[in-house]
């Protein structure tokens, strides 16, 4: 990790400046809007700079949905339940999933959603749970809450700056089916709707023209502004139009753009092996990278940074790019296989539980093995297997080798070298298990939330089914990321902190750009996305009162 310089200024008196400012806020995730909109409540002056010319950055899109226990529509839930559950699933305290970084989190959430109601942001609960409905303090639904539709017209010529995925993302022929019909309504309307996380995003934004919240786009960070004795960040260094651009601010700076996915260096460094730039879904990125230069500089604590948000992704040595498994791994027809042939673990299980149990392989057979689902012409005729709808395999996939087809499944193991006599073991204790509809191995389909996944009309398990019929395929399986959890480490107030302790007047750290609270672990669906919106407003609130 390379040094990247910081420019001194007079500790005392105004340095030289295009700009002047209170607080700079750097990227536009959710968790920066946030920031952005409680600052300019508190009367303070914003400006927030996106590095690239989309709303959240290059890998912006999602579904938007925030985890948020105790919100005023869950009666019955409270800090107590969640922090029990909380701290079971997180397990031992470390710096960064620290008690009062878990506090301040867990304290947060019921008091953002009702600050996010009384701004007229619109949260739906959603169907899902918690990752560990088993445990002690979860809940089997209520504490997700999905972004309702928000009309772009709120937004005018911005709604230009949203991420692709800003009309909602297919999953499937109905969803297509479904979302042509709303896309001719809105022709018909002359409206245009934002959904999931684009809609989250256009809201906040709203209120951000609102406010009159100044937002430069392509606008890098190159450099922070430091006080001559490095005792406080005063501002910023950035890309403007083709020059660099001096901003003073004078209450201080909050990092909300980071992440290393990008950088294969230091995936190297970090992550568990083996670990590759394509394997993140979506774009990777490299934002975090200079940040942990200026920690390296400034004597910053870094924390989390051996974890990621981890998922199972198909992927290819000559396909572009890492895709979700989504559900593929969970239906009927199917099962997940080492280079021995054997299943390893439950292919219904947690994404996060799939991805580490495949590392765990990684470290018993070596970084170069290799894991594959298998599946018959069933699962192809009737489920997706990631962007590729059912049916008919479409030739590009094969040629690109991300899709393996054989009439046979000795066929298909040469073809993908995996132990030939072990596939055939595997497929008949399989195939066995599918009739009885239990999976003595893994137990797979066994939870309610796996069922779910599954494919209910299929009885007696939604998510057994025999891998009988050819022609038989196979994808290959690695541990992808949906981006990396380590960073700057921050303390309740996402204040950045010296390796001694002590926060780093005017420089706070919020959503990638710090180390998440979960640590190693993922307790739900949107936990992300709803601490650093808790950061940012606990950042807000932090530089109002804060004293140089």
């Amino acid at each position: 990790m390379s040094a990247t310089s910081y420019l001194p200024v007079a500790a005392n008196a105004r340095p030289a400046a295009d700009l002047m400012t209170d607080v700079v806020i750097v990227g536009s995730s959710p968790g920066a809007l946030c920031a952005a909109i409680a600052c300019r409540q508190l009367r303070l002056e914003v400006l927030l700079m996106e590095p690239s010319g989309k709303l959240g950055g290059p890998g912006g899109g999602s579904d938007g949905r925030v985890w948020l226990p105790g919100h005023h529509g869950l009666p019955g839930d409270d800090y107590a339940t969640a922090r029990d559950y909380f701290d079971r699933v997180v397990g031992d305290f470390e710096p960064c999933s620290s008690a009062p970084r878990r506090h301040a989190f867990l304290n947060g959430t019921a008091a953002l959603a009702s600050w996010l109601a009384d701004l007229g942001v619109e949260l739906e609960p959603d169907v899902a749970g918690d990752y560990y409905p088993d445990v002690p303090g979860a809940l089997a639904s209520g504490r997700v809450l999905r972004p309702g539709a928000v009309d772009l017209t709120a937004i005018g010529q911005l709604a230009e700056f949203l991420p692709g995925s800003a009309f909602g993302s297919s999953q499937g022929v109905v969803d297509k089916l479904e979302s042509g019909v709303r896309r001719v309504g809105e022709l018909a309307t002359g409206r245009r709707w934002a959904r999931g996380r684009a809609a989250l995003e256009a809201g906040l934004l709203a209120i951000c023209q609102r406010l009159q919240v100044n937002i430069w786009w392509q606008a890098p960070v190159r450099e922070l502004l430091m006080a001559a004795d490095n005792a406080r960040v005063s501002g910023v260094v950035a890309d403007r139009a083709g020059r660099q651009v001096r901003v003073f601010a004078g209450r201080g700076v909050i990092l909300a753009d980071g992440g290393f996915g990008a950088d294969a260096a230091l995936r190297r460094q970090f992550l568990p092996k083996p670990s590759r730039p394509d394997w993140t879904i979506g774009k990777a990125s490299d934002a975090g990278v200079r940040q942990l230069g200026w920690a390296q500089d400034l004597g910053l604590q870094l924390a989390g940074m051996g974890y990621a948000w981890w998922r199972p992704g198909l992927w290819a040595p000559s396909a572009p790019s890492v895709t979700a498994a989504g559900r593929a791994l969970a239906r009927p027809h199917g099962f997940l296989v080492d280079e021995q042939g054997q299943r390893f673990t439950n292919e219904a299980g947690r994404p996060v539980d799939v991805a580490r149990a495949i590392y765990a392989r990684f470290n018993d057979l070596g970084p170069q093995a290799t894991f594959w689902l298998v599946i018959d012409a069933d699962h192809r005729k009737h489920y997706r297997l990631g962007k590729l709808e059912p049916g008919r395999l479409p030739r590009a996939a094969e040629n690109s080798g991300l899709v393996v087809s054989a009439r046979t499944l000795p066929e298909l193991a040469t073809k993908i070298k995996v132990d030939a006599a072990g596939l055939h073991a595997t497929a008949v204790r399989f195939n066995a298990l599918c009739e009885t509809g239990t999976d003595e191995d893994f137990h797979r389909g066994t939870r309610a939330w796996e069922r779910d996944r599954g494919d209910r009309k299929n009885a007696p398990n939604p998510c057994l089914g025999a891998v009988a019929k050819p022609p038989f395929y196979a994808v290959r399986v690695v541990p992808a990321d949906l981006g990396t959890k380590g960073g700057l480490l921050t303390d309740e107030y996402s204040r950045a902190l010296f390796d001694d302790g002590r926060p780093m007047p005017g420089l706070w750290a919020i959503g990638s750009s710090a180390s998440s609270v979960t640590g190693p672990a993922d307790p739900a669906p949107g936990v992300g996305l709803a601490e650093a919106m808790v950061a940012g407003r606990a950042a807000a609130a932090s530089i109002a009162t804060a004293e140089w």
